[in-house]
């Protein structure tokens, strides 16, 4: 005598095979696709390393306050710098795309006599446009009397393609003293001068001498400056 499987048996024995099913095909999937995951976001990190640091604080935010600029202050490009034309441009020097002493001083005035968040105004001397500058007094403690203790820094520098006219490019830079050091996340100086002497590396990967080879594109180089112009400069082993 054959004995009947109730219905309702049969449906839950179905319901178990295909719930079965999928969590086998799951974990297969799982476990075949964990490294293809952990590749892609390698990937992420190593494309976003070069304007980041290897190693503990890379962090923008953990840089103390001075080392970088204000958020309202961006690497503005000058579209007349490519790669195509390096030898022609910023290779030649930078002289012609310095801004006049005049203009630069009177910024740096209005950048420390107007509060943060608030804004100014200077007259570009090209084409008599005016432009809004934004304000710094009170980042990192600075002042109208701190005049001589900072420069007029272009954030994304003229020998890497950067703007300088446009006061979004241009910052009020620490270069400290003695009395107060500037440093980064790390203890080490990160003043003015340190920025120099990445910029003077970038410079000589862009425009190399005798029959060396370009060192890196113009997008690499300019990606070096933001968001942190410091974790770029540790990373690439302090270039002197």
């Amino acid at each position: 005598m054959t004995r009947r499987v109730p219905r309702t048996a049969l449906v839950l024995g179905a319901v178990f095979v295909v719930v079965l099913a999928g969590l086998v095909a799951w974990m297969t999937y799982s476990g075949g696709s964990g490294a293809t995951g952990a590749g892609f976001r390698a990937g992420a990190a190593g494309s976003a390393g070069s304007g980041s640091s290897e190693g503990p604080g890379a962090a923008p935010a953990a840089e103390p306050p001075g080392v970088l600029p204000l958020s309202v202050t961006l690497p503005v490009r000058n579209p007349g710098v490519t790669d195509a034309n390096l030898s022609t441009t910023v290779c030649t020097g930078t002289k012609k795309y310095r801004p006049p002493v005049s203009y630069t001083d009177m910024m740096k005035q209005i950048e420390l006599a107007t509060p943060v968040g608030s804004f100014g105004q200077i007259t570009d001397p090209r084409n008599g446009q005016v432009r809004q500058v934004p304000g710094y007094r009170g980042y990192a403690g600075l002042g109208p009397p701190d005049a001589d203790r900072v420069e007029l820094d272009h954030f994304l520098p003229l020998s890497d393609g950067g703007d300088g006219y446009d006061p979004t490019n241009l910052w009020p830079e620490i270069g400290g003293t003695a009395d107060a050091p500037l440093t980064g996340y790390d203890g080490q100086p990160a003043n003015s001068r340190v920025k120099d002497r990445l910029e003077d590396y970038v410079y000589r990967q862009l425009c190399p001498h005798g029959g060396a080879r370009q060192g890196m594109t113009l997008e690499q180089a300019q990606a070096l400056y933001e968001p942190d112009w410091y974790a770029s400069y540790v990373r690439l082993g302090r270039p002197d």
